[in-house]
């Protein structure tokens, strides 16, 4: 069957080729394909426009133009890369929509960030908490894009029959916040609840975590951030599994195995190192002045003292091997590759990590060996540290 555009058209000019009417279908197809494409972005935005007054009213929105100017850069550099970018979508709609996004900070103690349709995005300042980076924060901000971008609400509603889209978003909006504010928002919880048992949210989790990581790699963002948060949630869940487990983030964003094990594919895949000590102050080594030993530096890890140097050029030397150590760090080593090394040498499997001298032994009145011994205690306690907050997630 032709379109009517064609039939009018051979109507006026019988001479046209079989190759033209063809065209001229496809052309009114298009045409109709994108009528229906802005409609539905249109119908995002209103939704969106609608329940986010609702979000603004029943919570608390943050007033620090310092947090405020910070959130909105940030989220401002992310916006324009999505809608410069067609990110494969794994799950949602897969055409390239794109919204003017607006970023918000709600006042509250969970740690969370959620997304509602057309592209307003909400972080709480609980999450902000645990943030040790803007790499981290430009994460959050690129996972939850990614949910508007692959519009997951209407997804949602065409995949739960019993969800109108009209409940929906505020639906999400109070679940995903898990707080006390938001609670005067909601309507219809169970059905909330139950699109998420039946495991929507994991196949939206898994689409815009990988939407995030590739915004992220066209940002000046390391993508390693969507990782080391996880794992930051990863260890906050399993330190205090009894307040977190049923609220917050960890009920609609849980830091799943599944999901740190695919950041870690899609990272390789792209051919990107993962460098958590760049990211993220939990996994990076830190040089600061010695409180007990005038002239001498201290390296911490994890808020831990792991070694003191000394002399002239103890800060030189101290950068020089922090450096090394968190590169080494990063390669997640095996316990057995920390060993000692001639004169005070210690080892990371075949690189020198650090060479105590004389200098280092008298500030401490203790013998190079008993340096060396604490040293490669120090260093891997930290490489410890690491696995633990690693195999929290993974």
């Amino acid at each position: 069957m032709i379109s009517v555009l064609a039939a009018i058209a051979i109507a006026l000019s019988p001479q046209l080729s079989i190759d033209s009417i063809e065209t001229l279908a496809w052309q009114e197809a298009d045409a109709k394909a994108e009528q229906n494409h802005q409609r539905d972005l249109k119908t995002d935005i209103d939704v969106g426009t609608k329940y986010a007054v609702m979000v603004d009213t029943h919570c608390k929105l943050c007033s620090d133009p310092a947090i405020i100017k910070r959130i909105q850069k940030v989220g401002a550099e992310m916006a324009d890369i999505a809608n410069q970018t067609h990110s494969v979508a794994t799950w949602g709609d897969k055409r390239f929509n794109t919204f003017n996004y607006t970023f918000k900070v709600i006042e509250d103690k969970e740690p969370n960030a959620f997304s509602l349709p057309g592209g307003y995005i909400y972080v709480q300042t609980g999450l902000l908490s645990i943030i040790e980076s803007d790499d981290e924060l430009a994460g959050v901000i690129a996972h939850e894009i990614s949910h508007a971008k692959f519009r997951h609400i209407a997804t949602l509603q065409r995949e739960s029959s019993k969800i109108s889209m009209i409940q929906i978003p505020i639906i999400l909006a109070a679940i995903l916040s898990g707080s006390p504010n938001a609670g005067a928002a909601i309507e219809g919880v169970s059905l909330g609840s139950t699109a998420i048992e039946n495991g929507w949210n994991v196949k939206a989790e898994e689409a815009a975590d990988y939407g995030g990581i590739q915004l992220m790699l066209k940002s000046k963002y390391n993508s390693t951030a969507m990782l080391t948060l996880m794992e930051h949630l990863g260890l906050l869940e399993k330190g205090q599994p009894q307040f977190y487990a049923n609220q917050g983030i960890f009920r609609t964003h849980p830091p799943s195995k599944e999901r740190a094990d695919s950041m870690i594919k899609y990272m390789k895949q792209s051919g990107v190192p993962i460098q958590r000590s760049k990211v993220s102050t939990s996994f990076r080594a830190i040089v600061k002045p010695d409180d007990k030993i005038a002239g001498a530096v201290v390296v911490t890890f994890a808020g831990k003292n792991l070694f003191t140097l000394a002399g002239n050029d103890a800060l030189t030397r101290a950068d020089e091997v922090s450096a090394r150590l968190n590169d080494f760090l990063d390669s997640t080593p095996e316990m057995y590759e920390v060993t000692p090394g001639a004169d005070g040498a210690i080892l990371g499997g075949t690189q020198k990590l650090l060479q105590f001298t004389p200098e280092d032994a008298a500030a401490q009145s203790k013998s190079l060996e008993d340096l060396q011994k604490e040293g490669i205690a120090g260093i891997r306690n930290a490489l410890y540290t690491v696995t633990f907050r690693i195999w929290s997630t993974h």
